[in-house]
Formats: structure tokens, C-alpha cells, sequence
């Protein structure tokens, strides 16, 4: 016969609630008792553990007060079916698995006791097999997770100690709580030293605003990736950490993950350091370049000239103006120094027609002219060949510069906008320069009559916009030889040759500045 306080299924899902109020003033002994040892994964070395012998005590107590309180009260149902669980578990958390084992065979002789010791008790053994099998399933889940439990608390204590980052847990208020081995390693500082402190005590002052700030938001529960301050070490000096961090519970709790990028930070200040460095130096050798590039295209240009031109100064003198009719028409600043580097090639051509023709004080015959008018064609040729910008621009100067607006001049006969601008800019410049100055051909204009003759030729020798411009400049003509620099000098004799050389006027920084004031600045292409 079985009595109502035993079940066939071991009792375990019984009047539980009613057992532990009847345990009265034991059962926060045992809910204790029961939670002692429940691991908190962020706090693992503050798990707490019993040696043997007081932990066989307390389970051993707990057994005795279990099969005191059967035996003084039958009729509570099934309660040391459920009260067993927690010496058992006692037993587990200290021994593991054999700790869970012996623990359940215990309870299950004191339960053959209290059966031969209490009148009129008797449990089939169907029932007395399904009890011991539960007891010792609870013991099994108990010993199984504790054991794995201890692994991983190992596995992560191992980590933690090993690890070559600073890994730490704190509050949002700025107090480091836990930190790992690494910390001495790397700083030096003993732990009792990093809690007695706050954390922006350690922090280099020039990086406290900008951490103060990143503490403040992951307090809103903002996660911080790759920030960087400077960490005080016990040696006096500071180490660049760079932190990942976050406070993902709502306990306030922050974690933290810290790695020294001392020399790393540093190889980057010096790579940057190298950097602009470089940079430095290959902007001096561009400079350098660029103005060798550009005397070169001054001594191509003059000679070109230097057989038909007394001052070898009519080149300068062209991109001098055609410059400033470009200012005026609103080029690009980069347009307009292209065109003072380019337009003094215009007549590199010349440089292959004959002394014969190309000095002959008289007028051309029609095959002499032919002859003369190869020198567009010729030019674009030499020139075209180069890469450079001013060298792109000025075979487009070269070819185009004798082209009439109106179809009527040469090589190709293109009229109107079919010929560059910079070639009817050219154009204009080129005659201005040509009407003011001796030629072999005739005598010297004045700047007024150059000017007139200008002015005729809008709409059929020349762009009318482009005329407009050269007209608005009326005033500066009138002084370009002064603006220039032009000088009459006495020819020296070289020791070499026999030739007549006058020095070249170099354009005013005044010129450079008007550019840099007047035009707009654009890249050049």
C-alpha cells in the first residue's frame, strides 16, 4: 500500500510551496545555502567556494533537517522529494559530478531509513526505482553543469590573465572595478593603485575633454570603437592605448578593451611626418622644374626671334598682351599663365625659313610669301610633339594665330569660331606688337595708329570680342613699354661671337600680381 505522502513519479512536482512554509524560519537558510556558489560571469573570480570538509558539514545538516522534518511531520506530501535537491546540489557545487552522485544515493538510504523507521510505511519498488532514478538525474544536471561551469571559468581565467590586452570593467563614473594581469605589465601600476584612483587621473590632461566626452556616451549606451588617449605609467611617462568600450546592461557596468598603440601611434606621426616631408620635396622639384621648363621656352622663343627682331623681345612682348586681353575676356587664372608661357612660341616656325626671305628688307613675291607662310604650319609641328600643357597650347597657337575671322587667312582658312581662342587672341597681340615696333619690311608705328588699325580690322581680320577687350586696354597700351620694362641699352659684344646681345627684361611682379587679383582660379585643362 502506498500512503498519500509518496507518489509512483518521486513527488517532485508536489506541495512544494506548502513544505517550505512549513520549514518556516530554516527555508532562507536554504534558499541561501542553495545559491552560494551560482557563478556571475562577469565577476568569475569572486565566485565563492567552501573547502571540503565544511561543505560535507553543511550538506550533512541540510540531510539531517530534510529526514528530522519527514519524520516529525508524515502527512506534508512528497517534501523531501524536493528538499533533497538542495544538499544535493550542495555537494555538486564543491565535488562536481561525484559530489552529485554520493549526495543522491545519501538521500535515497535516508529515505530506506525513515521508511523502516516510521510505523505503517511502505513503497513499492516501482516507486523506490522512479525516486532514485530522479534523485540521481537531478544529481547528474547538477554535477554536469557545474563541471562545465568550472571549465569554462578556467578557460576564461586563462584568457584573461594571458592576455596581451588590457581588459577591465568600471562604472560610468569613472572607476575602474576589475582589470587583468596586462595592466601591471604594460603600465606598471599595481591594482590596488588603479581602484583607489579615478580613471581620469591616469589620463594625459591634453586628452581628458575629448575621453570625458566618450565616457558621456557610452553612459547613453553608445558603443566606442578605435578611440586613443594617453595612459599615465608608473615610470612617470604615458602610452597610447586605444579603447573599445561599452555599457551594454542597464547595472551600469561598463567593458572595456584596452591595447597599447605606443608604437604604432608613433609610426604613423612619423610616416606622416615623412609624408609631408615628401610632399614638401616634390613640390620644391616641381617648382624647380616648372621654371626650368619655362626658361627653355623662354630661350626656344627667342630664338626664334633672334634673326628678325633687334631686341629679341617681340615673343615677350606678345604673351605680355595677348595675357592681358585674355584677363580682360575673363579667363581662368590657369588659362591665362598657359597663354603667357605659350604665346611667346607663336613664331617658332620661323626658325626653318631662309635668312633671304625671312630678312629681306622688301616685299615678298608670291613664292617667297608661300615660303614665309610655312613658318604657322612648321611651328604646330615642333610643338605638337610635346605632352606639356604649354606645349599643347602653344601648337595650338602656332597653327592658328595667322587665321583671319573671316576665312581669309592661313594655313587652314578657318574663320569665326572655328579657330581657337587663344589663337585669335594671339592674333591681335601679334599684329599690335608688329605695327609698334621696327621690321626689316617697314618703320614703326605709333600706339595710336596700332591701335586704329586694330579697331578697323573687327569682324574681318579679327574677333570682334576679342578686339573689344584689346580696345578696353587702351589706357595700358599707351604704357606698355614702361609696364613691360622695355629699356634701350647699348649693345654689348660677346666674347664669343661677334653677335649684338641685349639683355632680356624679365616680366614685373606687378604683372603676376594683376593676375593673381584679377582672374578667377580654375584648374587648367
Amino acid at each position: 500500500m502506498c500512503p498519500r505522502n509518496f507518489s509512483a513519479a518521486g513527488g517532485l512536482n508536489s506541495e512544494n510551496g506548502r513544505v517550505l512554509r512549513h520549514f518556516g524560519r530554516y527555508g532562507w537558510v536554504v534558499g541561501k545555502l542553495a545559491t552560494l556558489h551560482l557563478p556571475q560571469l562577469g565577476e568569475v573570480r569572486r565566485w565563492p567556494r567552501l573547502e571540503a570538509r565544511p561543505t560535507i558539514g553543511v550538506a550533512l545538516l541540510l540531510f539531517g533537517l530534510v529526514f528530522a522534518l519527514r519524520v516529525a511531520d508524515p502527512n506534508v506530501t512528497d517534501a523531501e522529494g524536493a528538499l533533497f535537491i538542495v544538499p544535493i546540489g550542495v555537494l555538486a557545487l564543491r565535488f562536481g559530478l561525484k559530489g552529485a552522485f554520493a549526495g543522491s544515493a545519501f538521500a535515497l538510504g535516508l529515505v530506506e531509513l525513515w521508511l523502516h523507521i516510521v510505523p505503517g510505511m511502505q513503497l513499492p519498488f516501482r516507486g523506490f526505482l522512479v525516486r532514485g532514478t530522479t534523485l540521481v538525474v537531478v544529481a547528474a544536471i547538477l554535477g554536469t553543469f557545474v563541471e562545465h561551469r568550472r571549465k569554462l571559468e578556467a578557460g576564461i581565467l586563462r584568457y584573461y590573465d594571458a592576455s596581451l590586452d588590457l581588459l577591465a570593467s568600471g562604472t560610468v563614473n569613472g572607476r575602474l572595478t576589475r582589470v587583468n594581469a596586462a595592466w601591471e605589465r604594460t603600465l606598471g601600476h599595481a591594482t590596488e593603485t588603479i581602484y583607489s584612483k579615478r580613471f581620469l587621473d591616469f589620463v594625459h590632461p591634453d586628452d581628458r575633454g575629448a575621453t570625458i566626452a566618450e565616457m558621456r556616451s557610452i553612459a547613453k549606451g553608445n558603443e566606442t570603437v578605435g578611440f586613443r588617449n594617453r595612459f599615465l605609467t608608473a615610470a612617470g611617462g604615458y602610452r597610447w592605448l586605444e579603447w573599445n568600450a561599452s555599457a551594454p546592461g542597464a547595472d551600469g557596468v561598463v567593458h572595456a578593451t584596452a591595447r597599447d598603440v605606443t608604437a604604432q601611434h608613433e609610426a604613423e606621426h612619423q610616416l606622416a611626418h615623412n609624408a609631408r616631408t615628401l610632399e614638401l620635396m616634390i613640390a620644391e622639384r616641381t617648382r624647380e622644374l616648372d621654371e626650368a621648363r619655362a626658361e627653355t621656352l623662354r630661350q626656344l622663343a627667342i630664338a626664334a626671334e633672334f634673326r628678325d627682331d633687334e631686341t629679341y623681345q617681340h615673343t615677350e612682348r606678345v604673351g605680355h598682351v595677348a595675357s592681358r586681353i585674355a584677363l580682360q575676356l575673363g579667363l581662368p587664372a590657369g588659362q591665362v599663365t598657359l597663354l603667357r608661357q605659350a604665346a611667346p612660341l607663336h613664331d617658332v616656325g620661323k626658325l626653318a625659313i631662309p635668312d633671304r626671305i625671312l630678312l629681306k628688307p622688301g616685299k615678298l613675291t608670291e613664292q617667297e610669301f608661300a615660303v614665309m607662310k610655312t613658318h604657322a604650319e612648321l611651328g604646330a609641328r615642333l610643338l605638337s610633339s610635346g605632352s606639356s600643357p604649354v606645349l599643347q597650347m602653344a601648337a595650338t597657337i602656332a597653327a592658328t594665330h595667322h587665321e583671319r575671322w573671316d576665312g581669309g587667312g592661313y594655313p587652314e582658312r578657318l574663320g569665326g569660331e572655328a579657330i581657337p581662342l587663344v589663337g585669335r587672341i594671339v592674333a591681335v597681340a601679334d599684329v599690335f606688337d608688329a605695327l609698334i615696333h621696327d621690321r626689316p619690311y617697314k618703320a614703326a608705328w605709333s600706339i595710336e595708329e596700332a591701335i586704329a588699325e586694330i579697331g578697323r580690322g573687327a569682324g574681318t581680320q579679327f574677333d570682334p570680342r576679342v578686339v573689344a577687350a584689346f580696345l578696353a586696354l587702351r589706357e595700358d597700351l599707351g604704357t606698355i613699354r614702361e609696364e613691360f620694362g622695355e629699356q634701350p641699352e647699348e649693345p654689348q659684344r660677346s666674347a664669343i661671337s661677334e653677335l649684338s646681345v641685349v639683355p632680356l627684361p624679365r616680366r614685373t611682379e606687378a604683372y603676376l600680381e594683376l593676375i593673381d587679383r584679377h582672374a578667377p582660379r580654375a584648374s587648367v585643362g
